[in-house]
């Protein structure tokens, strides 16, 4: 514990919110798409702090990066865009559903109640299981959101889809800031593992507290302690033991080598090539989720990746050790 950081805490404070935004995400938008948001802002992100506050050197200086992140980004939209599309088949069979669910189900545009009945939950509850039916998760299904009566009456309607969009840009957001500490940490603590190891420390206090103030919310909510406690979630040991576990040791092997990249390459090139990860997650999207069907899509997946090496290897070019 001697290279222990209690900057590290500032990363884990960071990374635990982006992280169960990341899960949001692609339990709403899909794996695909979501990685490709958030890498293309890890990117942009990425070059702010890298090249415009640390002042990290490049051969053609700061025009010739915003080269690199433009093509980089190019392909990283290209992704998320042909992940998203729907073949026009699908779309079609989409249409005609919707005007016979129109013509057979009770609105309630006109004041009714928002509540959704037994069977609709049911059936939320199977498309939330998207990752394993082989379907893209392209759902309709909208959050209705009250405003206070004292602010407007009226109730604001959100596509869980677009939601989880949102959360995806989240995530980018607070994944490219969560090594900046890293910058500021004592140079003793800083060599790859020790930092890892601080990181790891630190997010799984982060993660406690999170569970402990939950719990106080819910205690207050049902005016007990036991009763707030049996309305947390379950934790599925039985289920998410050895997943959990890979998912673990995967994204530990993965942070540590994402460190050690960014202490020799810097902030803007190292975290930034990090992000060619989201070509393995589309590839997982494509064959195994098949979150991305239609020949067209999948070929304006590829072109788009291809796009993405482009740009990876301007930045390699472009980079000054």
């Amino acid at each position: 514990f001697s290279d222990f950081t209690p900057w590290a805490f500032l990363s884990a404070i960071l990374w635990v919110p982006g992280g169960t935004a990341g899960v949001y995400a692609v339990r709403r938008a899909g794996l695909a798409i979501s990685v490709g948001i958030w890498s293309c802002v890890i990117v942009i992100i990425s070059f702010i702090w890298g090249v415009l506050i640390f002042g990290e050197k490049q051969k053609s200086g700061a025009l010739g990066a915003v080269k690199a992140v433009s093509v980089l980004c190019i392909g990283l939209c290209g992704i998320a865009y042909f992940s998203s599309s729907e073949p026009e088949s699908k779309k079609k069979v989409d249409c005609r559903l919707k005007e016979v669910i129109d013509e057979t189900t009770p609105l309630s545009s006109s004041g009714g109640d928002d509540t959704t009945s037994e069977g609709e939950d049911q059936e939320s509850l199977d498309l939330e299981s998207f990752p394993h039916c082989g379907q893209p998760p392209h759902s309709h299904q909208t959050l209705h959101f009250h405003l206070p009566p004292l602010i407007s009456k009226r109730t604001i309607h959100v596509p869980k889809y677009h939601l989880g969009l949102f959360f995806a840009f989240l995530n980018g957001l607070l994944a490219a800031t969560i090594m900046i500490p890293l910058h500021y940490a004592p140079p003793h603590s800083t060599q790859g593992i020790g930092y890892s190891m601080s990181f790891g420390i630190a997010a799984m206090i982060v993660v406690l507290f999170a569970w402990l103030l939950r719990w106080m919310v819910c205690a207050l909510q049902c005016r007990s302690v036991v009763k707030g406690y049996q309305s947390l979630p379950s934790f599925h040991f039985k289920d998410m033991l050895r997943p959990g576990m890979l998912a673990g040791l995967l994204y530990s092997i993965g942070n540590l080598s994402g460190i050690v990249s960014i202490q020799k390459l810097g902030n803007f090139m190292g975290y930034s090539l990090n992000q060619s990860s989201m070509i393995v997650s589309g590839l997982w999207g494509i064959f195994y989720y098949k979150e991305i069907p239609g020949f067209k899509n999948i070929l304006g997946f590829i072109s788009s990746s291809v796009i993405v090496f482009v740009g990876i290897l301007l930045m390699g070019r472009d980079h000054q050790a």
